[in-house]
């Protein structure tokens, strides 16, 4: 599978997010990355840098660098910090893979620490993979998570907390915080690969939840597998 330089992946891509609605839609373009629909509270958006009349975008300014056969990007938020996320564009599958750079997530005081980072980023870890609309949408065939059973409700929320203790194990537990926007996308991203193929990704949502946890909940186990996932709190929407 070759992967090829993203300079060329400008546009609207979609991923999945556990914020108001299960998609988030990001625009790349030559100075600045768009998020829109990502789910985050008032405080973050003002600490992203999020600037205009109120439009509900996450507006990050970028420099873009190319490095390791990958290409980055470099943000400055409001509270000082320089963050980085790399990008890698798959041709054969018309996606691209995001993630904020192995190591040089935390923030960075300075543009020459992040820049000094990203020469030691090793690229092997992504955790959010950007698609084009029409791939979303043809989620729309499969099933929806509400039609789960428990054994596929239970196994869908032991791959999740599976893949994400794995991913804070990875990150040192806070050591190396990603950015404030892409954990609602980091979370959405892992909840779809734990249902698999079989399940509607775009059902993933408070609503299409509430049916499967108000049916199994009573379980002690899958109780447990809810409260470890965090999604208890839906029971009660």
């Amino acid at each position: 599978m070759m992967a090829v330089s993203a300079f060329a992946q400008k546009g609207d891509w979609y991923t999945l997010t556990t914020g108001a609605t299960p998609v988030c839609h990001l625009k790349i373009s030559d100075d600045e990355l768009i998020v829109e629909d990502g789910g985050m509270p008032s405080k973050e958006v003002k600490l992203a840098g999020a600037r205009g009349k109120g439009d509900g975008l996450v507006h990050l300014e970028i420099r873009k660098v190319n490095a390791n056969g990958r290409f980055y990007t470099v943000h400055y938020s409001e509270d000082n910090l320089y963050f980085c996320t790399t990008f890698k564009y798959f041709k054969d599958r018309d996606s691209l893979l995001m993630f904020c750079a192995d190591g040089v997530d935390d923030g960075y005081k300075t543009l020459q620490e992040a820049m000094s980072a990203i020469k030691k980023d090793t690229g092997s870890h992504f955790s959010i993979t950007l698609y084009r609309k029409e791939q979303l949408d043809a989620q729309k065939r499969k099933t929806p998570v509400s039609k789960a059973t428990e054994e596929e409700f239970s196994t869908g929320l032991t791959r999740f907390t599976r893949h994400m203790d794995q991913f804070w194990q990875y990150r040192g537990y806070g050591r190396f915080e990603p950015f404030y926007i892409w954990m609602n996308l980091i979370n959405g991203n892992a909840f779809a690969n734990a249902f698999g193929d079989r399940f509607n990704t775009l059902s993933l949502d408070a609503k299409n939840l509430k049916v499967p946890i108000d049916k199994y909940s009573s379980n002690p186990m899958i109780k447990k597998q809810l409260q470890d996932a965090g999604l208890l709190n839906l029971e009660n929407q």
